[in-house]
């Protein structure tokens, strides 16, 4: 009972963590601030720890988790190497570009 709901406090704040860097990235389209070395480690370490539930834990829960947050570190690494060189658009550019 105990070791389901620390899984579940890891789970929702592993979802929580990840979630503001995804909108921002998102709806930014910026990356800059990224490492992307960084996230290829995160993405390396999940797909391992995700394995490792597959192949040992066999439980719903951990399976469920890890594959959540390989997917999250996935999604960020991909944004932080899609909109790495994205400048930012100024209000002004924004309104010239949106007027021709």
């Amino acid at each position: 009972m105990l070791e389901n709901i620390l899984l579940g406090i890891v789970s929702i704040c592993t979802f929580i963590s990840y979630f503001p860097q995804i909108v921002k990235s998102l709806r930014t389209k910026q990356a800059e601030d990224l490492s992307i070395g960084s996230w290829i480690l995160w993405v390396v370490s999940s797909v391992a720890y995700t394995l490792w539930a597959f192949i040992y834990a066999n439980t719903f829960m951990l399976i469920f988790e890890t594959v959540m947050e390989l997917s999250f570190c996935l999604i960020i690494l991909i944004c932080a190497i899609v909109f790495r060189n994205n400048k930012p658009i100024k209000k002004e550019e924004k309104t010239q570009n949106d007027r021709h």
